[in-house]
């Protein structure tokens, strides 16, 4: 039995079109039991989880979406030993099927997972809000009285995270979305940002290790290779490794970002002055100002100081 799950308004409205027309019928073709599970605004994806996972059953679940739809899946499970995910990419980005090389061609990726074998186990990060500014939406504080996040791809503070944030907003990438050009909007959010975008003191400890930082542009975290549309900004990443992989952009003036950024691409970015690269299992930011922070490209609030580990559960994936 599998239990698909799925954010219809995904990609402009075109992830249900795409379960309808061709990933639906290799279901049927192969004769599987399944139930389908459409979020909505009222039953969200991340309840859905919680309903599926909390029983200590057995479970396998296909997420049907893109790499936010899976950001809101994995926040939402209980039981990791006992939920095993296929992830069926249909987003915009699909980062973290390029980071998990995951088939694009939709009928191969589906035939894969309704053999119903583990794959993979990978590794989930979590980052910890230690405070909160400038809140767009409200969630749930933990035990501790922090609120935690989970992620699978990356997890930034600072530029990265402020270009999603613009992005989140951008009618022009509701617009590019259905033309599949989704993820020109982060270059052109970046471009218009990068001037007005201040950088701010911090100080970064990673396993204990202090490292400060004068003017931070950005930090990101990655648990795989690819965010923000293809770029590698820890091209040597690993899902399974028990570590995060952290890149750190410090005193980077206008010129140096159009200079580096798009080497970024290739992952080639690192050999510049200015770009930090280290590998760490917790890593701790403290900021002298509020920035912005995102958890796979969604952004939920600024901080000043948060704190990023991974999980100790695995993620099983079917594909």
């Amino acid at each position: 039995m599998f239990d698909v799950v799925i954010n219809p308004a995904a990609a402009s409205g075109r992830v249900k079109k795409v379960w309808l027309r061709t990933i639906e019928p290799i279901f049927q073709a192969a004769n599987v039991d399944y139930n389908v599970h459409f979020s909505t605004l009222e039953y969200n994806i991340p309840e859905i989880m919680r309903d599926l996972t909390s029983t200590h059953e057995k479970r396998n679940i296909i997420v049907v979406g893109g790499d936010g739809t899976m950001n809101l899946a994995v926040n939402g499970i209980v039981d990791f030993e006992n939920t095993r995910i296929g992830y069926i990419p249909c987003g915009s980005a699909n980062d973290l099927a390029k980071g998990l090389h995951i088939s694009k061609d939709l009928e191969t990726c589906t035939k894969q997972i309704l053999q119903g074998k583990v794959h993979r186990c990978m590794d989930v990060g979590e980052v910890v809000y230690l405070n909160q500014e400038n809140i767009l939406q409200k969630e749930e504080t933990s035990e501790d009285g922090y609120v935690h996040h989970r992620f699978n791809i990356s997890s930034g503070i600072g530029f990265d995270a402020h270009i999603c944030e613009e992005a989140q907003i951008s009618k022009a990438k509701k617009i590019l979305n259905k033309i599949y050009l989704g993820k020109l909007v982060y270059i052109m959010t970046a471009i218009r940002i990068i001037a007005s975008t201040k950088r701010i003191p911090s100080t970064i400890i990673a396993d204990g290790k202090e490292y400060a930082f004068p003017a931070l542009l950005f930090s990101v975290c990655m648990n795989t290779k690819y965010e923000g549309g293809g770029f590698q900004f820890c091209p040597h990443a690993e899902s399974d490794d028990g570590l995060l992989d952290v890149c750190v952009g410090n005193h980077l003036s206008q010129f140096d970002f159009f200079r580096i950024f798009p080497y970024a691409y290739s992952g080639k970015h690192l050999k510049f002055k200015g770009v930090t690269e280290m590998k760490a299992k917790e890593i701790e930011i403290k900021v002298e100002k509020p920035m912005w922070v995102h958890t796979d490209g969604e952004v939920n609030c600024q901080s000043t100081h948060i704190q990023i580990h991974l999980l100790k559960e695995k993620l099983q994936m079917l594909n």
